[in-house]
């Protein structure tokens, strides 16, 4: 083999190919969180389940899914789906996601039919800015990542990102806590998807 050919590795990354507590300690981390999901999941069952005003048809097709991968954007994540009504036109889903280095993060996805703003979307706004909500402007509705070029503050959308949310085909919502703040995650969550479900409301 020609020394071109040869894959060198650096001191670094020789030292931890050759350590295993790393990984076996990334497992751990993988698996609380994946806990941690699960029961957020049956909180939200109970509180979704309890609220009268919820749309029957999320009632009926909660769904509920745990999944995860290495590589959003290089780095390892898990997610919650739930509740999860993923249709080709028309979707609505609160999606918890943990992201490795980043956050956790919680977001309302509305499309097609379920996206009903367009006759009240002032009023969801003024929820939405009165919760400290950020809201999706990318034109891509499967980012997830909290960067200026796909979530804003409600409290700082000018006024031509609002009309073109009017003319938008879906509507994105969520908010994030650092992972330093991991006790404090859990109630977090579940206060926002409290809130969450409330804007769904405004939308009956």
């Amino acid at each position: 083999m020609s020394e071109e050919a040869k894959i060198h590795l650096s001191t670094f990354e020789t030292e931890l190919v050759n350590e295993t507590q790393w990984i076996f300690t990334k497992q751990i981390i993988i698996e609380k969180v994946s806990r941690l999901l699960g029961a957020l999941q049956v909180r939200y069952k109970n509180l979704l389940e309890n609220n009268k005003d919820v749309p029957e048809e999320l009632l009926l097709r909660q769904g509920a899914k745990i999944s995860k991968g290495e590589n959003y954007n290089g780095l390892p994540y898990l997610i919650l789906d739930y509740p999860a009504i993923f249709g080709k036109e028309n979707v609505c889903a609160v999606r918890t996601m943990f992201w490795w280095a980043n956050y956790f993060s919680i977001s309302l996805h509305l499309s097609g039919r379920f996206f009903v703003g367009q006759k009240n979307l002032d009023e969801w706004l003024l929820f939405l800015k009165g919760n400290n909500f950020f809201v999706c402007i990318n034109e891509n509705e499967w980012e997830h990542h909290f960067s200026a070029l796909n979530y804003l503050n409600a409290n700082e959308l000018t006024d031509l990102q609002i009309t073109q949310l009017h003319e938008k085909s879906f509507f994105k919502v969520g908010k994030k806590i650092a992972l330093t703040q991991w006790e404090s995650a859990p109630e977090f969550l579940e206060k926002t998807f409290k809130e969450m479900i409330a804007l769904l409301t405004l939308a009956t």
